[in-house]
């Protein structure tokens, strides 16, 4: 069953300034709900279910792979010998760690390219 979501024209523009701005995860929820035409529970089951995915195959040394979004992988450091910033002259054991990593693709790092527009660009 789906469920129709009527609008004002102030809550349309609402949420179309939010989009233009920081979101989020609530936010998130919200205009992935309106998009898609479902409920906010559903929509924060879908959004709270992918992050986990991506939580439990990064834990099982796995990587996530979305073609033109990016990639999802764990980079570990090895154990080195750093310097305490309160005390510089000493020495200490950073231990090993394991993080996550994101690679943005190539269609994601050209939807956010910035493009100039100014005189020089349109006389061309």
């Amino acid at each position: 069953m789906s469920t129709v979501f009527v609008l004002s024209a102030r809550q349309l523009v609402s949420l179309y300034a939010c989009c233009l701005q920081s979101m989020n995860k609530l936010e998130f929820i919200e205009q992935l709900g309106a998009r898609l035409g479902i409920t906010h529970s559903e929509a924060e089951r879908f959004v709270n279910a992918f992050i986990n995915l991506i939580y439990e195959v990064l834990k099982g040394g796995g990587k996530v792979n979305m073609s033109g979004f990016g990639q999802f992988s764990v980079s570990h450091r090895k154990e080195r010998i750093g310097v305490n910033p309160r005390q510089p002259s000493q020495r200490i054991t950073i231990p090993e760690l394991n993080t996550p990593k994101f690679k943005a693709g190539d269609t994601f790092k050209e939807m956010v390219k910035l493009r100039k527009t100014g005189p020089s660009e349109e006389t061309h």
